[in-house]
């Protein structure tokens, strides 16, 4: 015998006045204060409730950290055949300049209902085209104080910010008050909040305190972030990256790196050897200020003592450097990053050298003594060699081969050369520490089994050797010394002709003709 189903229960009919029924909508009405003829819908928005807006009724958020909306024809015909259809984020504007009294002075339009959180491009597209855009009511983040993160979680989602723009968003964290606690959030919490490293947002920050010219040559793609965070770290004489001495040094690498084309380790290079120009009288039309002297001076000293040793007696070890070396931590076989290169090879520009010196001042007069501008080009050459040996890519192997083959040819020179090659790599500092005669120091490298310090030592003497010869002050300048200099100037020490030097160089172009 089959079992009936189970009868299921009528449903009853809500009596007027009880929820659901046929009088809630009257009841509804009643508590809201509206008569018959307005609409429910003229009821307050509450959280979370998709609206269908006019474009006109919404302003733009001041927090927005994007420079500019790209890609806005593709965004504006989409929009244009399908509508708004991802709603955006809005917020009731006075709710929002309430909890951000700080930004209200910023807000665009003040007098419309609602202000944007996420969502620009779509709003400008809804601009554009006249369609409504669909949007959530999110009062709520702006009490809990949370817009800052939902604007850069948004940005962080989309393809295309500029590094500038990243560096925007990551700073408006920076600014951000703790939903809990009336201060602003730490770096730890603004590292965690973002999303990135701390090394990351670190490099991101130190873009917004460049000059603006090179801000929006990162933002437009003319200049990586990598390079402008290198020029980032240029400082004043004071140890400064934000003064206005230090923005005109950052201004030149750029300049230097744009018009030029220079990597950004040859115009630093380039800074200072325009810098050690000015300091001795001898300005290349482009006033730049002081770079730092990182050291303690009694280093800088040592270094200097010691590039006179090895300039004015290259056939004797330089004893200034070797003493300086034992005080230095033991250097690793690799070689250096440029910027440590420049830190420890640039002589202080303050200190007066003394006469007895490889630099000495030339005077401002037109009747100087060639002997004096041949020396200080010579200190200038000095100066540049050791910037180049400093640099992570010394040379090409070409380059490396033709000055290797000019030493062994020459063995005579040989003695001297790796006098000065020694002083230039102790002072860096590059290769085994307390070796204080070179031929100690080069026996201690071929046996290291380094290939990469082996070729630099080797790149170093025969540099050396060129520049040994270039120094003598008692034979006439020939082709070997033109093209010397002329390797220093392609290269990436981007070395710059003196007067005198030019004047050598086109001399010989005349002897040729």
């Amino acid at each position: 015998m089959t079992t009936p189903p189970p009868k299921l229960p009528r449903p009853k009919r809500k009596k007027k006045g009880e929820s659901g029924g046929s009088g809630t909508l009257r009841a509804d009405r009643e508590r809201a204060g509206l008569n018959r003829d307005q609409d429910i819908h003229a009821l307050p928005p509450e959280d979370g409730e998709l609206l269908e807006l006019d474009p006109k009724t919404i302003s733009p958020n001041p927090m927005n950290t994007r420079r500019e909306l790209r890609d806005m024809d593709t965004m504006i015909a989409d929009v244009a055949e399908r509508g708004v259809h991802t709603p955006g984020m809005v917020m009731h504007t006075k709710v929002f300049m309430e909890c951000y009294p700080q930004w209200a002075t910023r807000v665009e339009h003040p007098d419309r209902p609602y202000i944007l959180g996420p969502g620009h491009r779509r709003h400008a597209a809804a601009l554009a085209t006249g369609q409504s855009m669909r949007a959530v009511l999110r009062d709520d983040v702006a009490r809990n104080r949370r817009v800052e993160e939902e604007l850069v979680s948004e940005n962080n989602s989309r393809a295309g910010l500029s590094p500038i723009e990243q560096a925007l968003a990551i700073d408006l964290l920076r600014q951000r008050v703790h939903e809990d606690e009336d201060r602003r959030l730490s770096f730890d919490e603004v590292v965690e909040r973002a999303g990135y490293t701390a090394g990351t947002v670190s490099k991101y920050l130190a873009l917004l305190k460049l000059p603006e010219e090179i801000q929006q040559a990162i933002h437009i793609g003319d200049l990586s972030m990598r390079g402008g965070y290198a020029l980032s770290l240029l400082k004043d004489a004071e140890g400064r990256k934000d003064s206005s001495a230090a923005h005109a040094l950052q201004l030149r690498g750029w300049q230097l790196m744009r018009d030029e084309k220079l990597s950004v380790e040859a115009a630093k290079n380039r800074l200072i050897l325009e810098e050690r120009q000015f300091h001795a009288g001898k300005s290349s039309g482009t006033p730049v200020a002081a770079l730092p002297e990182p050291r303690e001076e009694s280093d800088a000293t040592a270094e200097r003592t010691q590039a006179h040793a090895s300039h004015q007696q290259p056939s004797s070890p330089p004893e200034g450097n070797g003493q300086a070396a034992q005080h230095q931590a033991a250097p690793s076989p690799a070689s250096p990053t440029i910027t440590e290169a420049i830190d420890q090879a640039a002589p202080s520009p303050t200190t007066t050298e003394t006469t007895d010196q490889a630099t000495v001042e030339p005077s401002s007069s037109p009747d100087t003594d060639p002997l004096v501008l041949r020396e200080a080009a010579a200190a200038q050459r000095d100066l540049a060699c050791r910037l180049l040996l400093g640099s992570e890519r010394f040379a090409k192997s070409a380059e490396l081969s033709a000055r290797l083959v000019t030493v062994v040819l020459n063995p005579g020179e040989w003695k001297q050369a790796a006098a000065k090659a020694h002083g230039w790599l102790v002072s860096l500092p590059i290769g085994p520490s307390g070796k204080k005669r070179p031929t100690d120091y080069f026996a201690a490298v071929a046996s290291s089994g380094n290939t990469e310090l082996m070729h630099r030592a080797a790149f170093a003497i025969g540099l050396a050797a060129d520049e040994v010869r270039a120094s003598q002050p008692d034979r006439t300048w020939d082709a070997r010394d033109v093209a010397h200099v002329q390797f220093l100037v392609t290269s990436r020490a981007s070395y710059q002709l003196s007067e005198w030097e030019q004047q050598q160089v086109d001399r010989l172009s005349r002897e040729k003709q």
